[in-house]
């Protein structure tokens, strides 16, 4: 946990910490990583940044728990606008392009998060970075099904996780050579930052999602199937 010393300084001081954090992780990895290079390139003497967080792992940590601030702000806007469930879930890949320049070192870690082996933390951090957008999606798929957007049958709690993984999954093909690669494999189609190529891709996912795979007579059947959800929300 970051130490009380790191609010006392201000927010532009704070932010270049992190910034130049999730540089030197994206760029070197977990354990590559050179802590005194973080501190040189932020600004603030070598020792100093110890006044500020315990050890590496520390301000590892800390720097997926700034991620995951700017995560909750996407969803806290997303969930004031007055949208379709559907048209809410293809805003969360446009607000996610739009920042993604800013935080781009720090989607490219999330997809190294496994490489510290960890175990204790990386649990921590699962339900840091993924308990606000399960809620989410998950809330999403519930006020689509009561508005009668959604089906009624529909397994909540599966479906956002289904969403969530296509959402991490396609948004890490933007900076990862393998999933761009990967997502030319299956589709002949390339990943950009273009926004209109990007929203192109988002709109032919979220129709599958939207539509499913069975054929009209193999989905009358499953309407009959009764799930049930779990969770409070």
């Amino acid at each position: 946990m970051a130490k009380e010393a790191l609010n006392k300084i201000d927010a532009k001081k704070k932010g270049r910490i992190f910034r130049t954090a999730a540089a030197e992780f994206a760029r070197h990895g977990y354990h590559k990583a050179n802590v005194n290079s973080i501190a040189q390139r932020a600004g603030i003497g070598k020792g100093s940044i110890y006044l500020y967080f315990a050890d590496k792992r520390d301000l590892y940590y800390s720097t997926f728990k700034e991620a995951a601030r700017a995560q909750d702000q996407i969803f806290d806007f997303i969930e004031r606008l007055d949208l379709d469930p559907i048209a809410k879930i293809e805003k969360v890949f446009d607000e996610s392009l739009r920042v993604f320049p800013r935080y781009r070192n720090m989607f490219k870690m999330y997809y190294d998060l496994s490489v510290t082996g960890d175990e204790k933390y990386l649990a921590e951090m699962a339900h840091l970075l993924e308990k606000r957008s399960a809620d989410f999606f998950v809330r999403v798929l519930i006020e689509g099904i009561a508005s009668g957007k959604i089906r009624k049958s529909l397994p909540v709690e599966y479906a956002a996780y289904v969403i969530d993984c296509v959402y991490s999954i396609f948004i890490a093909g933007l900076d990862c050579r393998y999933q761009r690669e990967r997502f030319r494999v299956f589709t002949n189609t390339e990943v950009s930052l273009n926004g209109d190529v990007v929203k192109k891709h988002v709109r032919e996912i979220l129709r599958v999602l939207e539509t499913g795979i069975a054929a009209p007579e193999r989905k009358g059947e499953s309407e009959e199937t009764d799930f049930s959800i779990s969770g409070d929300l």
